[in-house]
């Protein structure tokens, strides 16, 4: 009994952080789908309610998974793990070297893809439309990264303690996931627009060809009904 309280009380502290973690995580998707439905102009005989109001709980549901297990979990114990292979001092150097090792170690090559291949699993995708999501959005994700988190993960290091990192990173990260939500919907919807509009000149062309037909078949009825009248009329 005594044991099993010893075990709760140091996972209970990791486990409440997580929560913090992955609750702001799926809060920022929501508002981000929140705000760009509400710009969404409702098709005719849609109620702007309807609209307003449909948004992706699963996919919230996916991102908050991902900040509760890595962000609380894997994404604090390698900031220890830094914390033991470049020191805990606030000094430049130190710092700098953290900043460094998670900004092109870190992001690029393990917090990135884990975020889309994850995500993406838990939405449903297979394995081979998750890898595709992270082929489109790799690029644009770690730039935005690269252009974010640098100096507040300088901050992060240099001034906060580090039983509070993982709470301060994800209030951070809450614009974060919003500008990562925002560039996905966004390029999901620039996708469907795509694929609307060629459906509609798919239609217009098949159409335009029915007329053709439709023309070519009515000339060639007036011209056989000519020749036979002709014909009458010679006999």
């Amino acid at each position: 009994m005594a044991f099993s309280r010893v075990r709760l009380g140091k996972i209970w502290p990791w486990a409440k952080t997580a929560a913090k973690s992955g609750g702001i995580a799926a809060a920022a998707d929501v508002t981000t789908q929140w705000f760009i439905s509400k710009g969404n102009v409702p098709e005719i005989g849609s109620s702007q309610a309807a609209v307003s109001t449909n948004l992706d709980l699963r996919r919230s549901a996916s991102i908050g998974a991902f900040g509760f297990f890595y962000s609380g979990g894997l994404q604090r114990l390698l900031y220890q793990k830094f914390d033991t292979s470049f020191g805990t001092q606030a000094t430049m150097q130190v710092v700098a070297k953290k900043v460094a090792a998670d900004s092109f170690l870190h992001a690029p090559f393990l917090y990135v893809p884990a975020f889309y291949m994850v995500t993406g699993l838990l939405q449903g995708k297979s394995l081979d439309e998750a890898f595709g999501r992270l082929c489109v959005m790799y690029k644009d994700t770690v730039a935005t990264y690269l252009m974010i988190w640098p100096a507040a993960m300088f901050g992060l290091f240099w001034a906060v303690p580090e039983s509070r990192r993982i709470v301060t990173l994800a209030c951070l990260a809450f614009g974060e996931k919003a500008v990562y939500s925002m560039m996905e919907l966004n390029r999901q919807n620039s996708s469907e627009l795509v694929v609307s509009v060629d459906v509609r000149i798919d239609e217009v062309q098949k159409f335009a060809a029915l007329e053709v037909n439709s023309v070519a078949s009515e000339k060639e009825a007036l011209a056989s009904g000519g020749f036979q009248e002709g014909l009458i009329w010679i006999s």
